[in-house]
């Protein structure tokens, strides 16, 4: 009986492993680093539906290849693998979000998608291990891993938030266009990753920027409340981010009329620590190290690292643990508090008049947009019943727009309290829309240019 294992027994063993460890470490990572809500029983129904959406692009695909195989690169990429393995992605975690969208949050929606992705990918990298070499193998399984759970992750917030605000007119547009990008991106990938050549040094940028989105949505998601809690109260998701504006909006003139000082809650965060720092400095030093071989011993590569390429090593043992000491130096660097807590220095109001002109009440419209508004009232109003309201924004006047108030705040028994209600467009109002961000946009311009022209002005005076 032999005493040691054949080389290629053992990269064939080496194959799959490389495959499953890439999807623990993506999943163990954002869980640990930002979730820590529901039990195991979530994961595991994930990790299972993550195997069922597995089957449904493989049979899709195998059923669907010999009618696209004359296709260009590109369509075969979406025909062929980003569109039916997003769409069984999406299909599972609909399955899951609308049996439990009343107990969830968005994190819980976020981190169920990810889940959901990483088995996926864990899955779809080991049935790739066994049919592609070594080195083309690792380059899948650390890239197309995180690529599947971060556009899962990305499904699950939009897809909860989808069930969670209150239906109208385009309601669903939010996460049709979450599917929509996840499909695109998903596609660029299959591109770059199936040309070879130089496009397999462009994924790293492409997972950076699904990396941002993933960060942006993280930090959203981890001030979000149970819908529970909302529908107690009688809101949905969209509501009560609109009374979260208001309430912001309120807040900055009550200070500003009392000349009280305005704190800013600042977007990023510090990021020092010492034990992150440390592990991005080894992760930048292994492509620092590597940088040397390629310049300086190019022909050292292919005799300690067999069959790889150069394009091969620079993706993997330079372009990669960069990659890896980014996602560990800035992971979290978003606020959450920005989303909860900030007090813009300009609050985005507008001037309306709701109801019909013998019982109109002049007042202001806070965080208008296609949906509805949120207007400060002394006059109660009846809830579901439609009202007649004219909005005038910088010079143009906008009548007998229907709006209808779905929540009230009103309080009988405290004479100091301000009360207001909340109302929706059952048609959504485009011209008022359409106006209101162009002259949002222009003044947005307009105060930029002022601070690049204060900011020249006192380096100026400085110098």
């Amino acid at each position: 009986m032999p005493f040691f294992v054949p080389m290629n027994v053992s990269i064939d063993l080496l194959k799959p492993l490389t495959a499953v460890a890439a999807a623990w470490f993506y999943w163990y990572f954002y869980k640990r680093t930002y979730y820590s809500g529901q039990g195991k029983l979530v994961s595991t129904i994930a990790f299972f539906s993550g195997m069922v959406a597995t089957g449904i692009a493989l049979v899709w695909e195998a059923f669907v290849f010999d009618f696209f195989k004359d296709l260009g690169p590109f369509l075969q990429a979406f025909l062929l693998g980003a569109l039916p393995e997003e769409s069984a992605k999406a299909l599972l975690a609909i399955w899951y979000l609308r049996k439990t969208k009343n107990s969830s949050n968005l994190a819980d929606g976020l981190y169920f998608g990810l889940t959901l992705g990483a088995s996926f990918g864990c899955i779809e990298n080991v049935f790739y291990s066994f049919k592609l070499e070594f080195w083309p193998g690792l380059l899948r399984a650390g890239t197309s891993l995180p690529l599947h759970a971060f556009t899962g992750g990305i499904l699950g917030f939009f897809l909860l938030r989808n069930f969670q605000i209150r239906k109208a007119s385009l309601s669903g547009l939010e996460a049709v266009s979450a599917f929509l990008g996840a499909v695109l991106l998903h596609t660029f990938y299959n591109r770059l990753l199936a040309g070879g050549e130089t496009g397999i040094l462009w994924i790293p940028l492409l997972l950076g920027a699904t990396l941002l989105v993933l960060e942006f949505l993280i930090a959203q998601a981890e001030v979000s409340l149970p819908f529970e809690l909302m529908q107690a109260g009688g809101l949905f998701l969209d509501d009560y981010s609109m009374i979260q504006k208001f309430t912001r909006y309120d807040s900055w003139l009550r200070k500003t009329q009392n000349f009280e000082r305005v704190e800013t809650v600042r977007l990023f965060r510090s990021l020092f620590s010492p034990g992150r720092t440390l592990i991005a400095i080894l992760l930048f030093g292994v492509p620092l190290f590597c940088l040397n071989f390629y310049l300086f011993a190019p022909h050292l590569i292919p005799f300690y690292l067999v069959n790889i390429d150069f394009l091969q090593f620079i993706a993997l043992f330079m372009e990669y643990p960069a990659w890896l000491g980014i996602l560990f130096l800035f992971r979290g660097f978003i606020n959450p508090a920005f989303f909860q807590e900030r007090i813009l220095k300009v609050p985005l109001f507008l001037s309306v008049t709701l109801g019909p002109p013998d019982k109109e009440e002049p007042t202001l419209a806070y965080s208008l947009s296609r949906r509805g508004f949120y207007s400060p009232l002394t006059q109660e109003p009846i809830l579901e019943k439609d009202t007649e309201v004219s909005f005038y924004i910088a010079g143009k006047n906008f009548p007998a727009i229907r709006a209808v108030p779905v929540w009230k705040n009103f309080r009988q028994d405290d004479p100091n309290h301000e009360g207001g209600a909340l109302f929706r467009f059952p048609e959504i109002p485009w011209s008022l829309v359409a106006w209101r961000w162009l002259v949002r946009t222009r003044q947005q311009v307009r105060n930029l240019l002022d601070a690049i022209l204060s900011l020249r002005v006192s380096v100026k005076r400085n110098s």
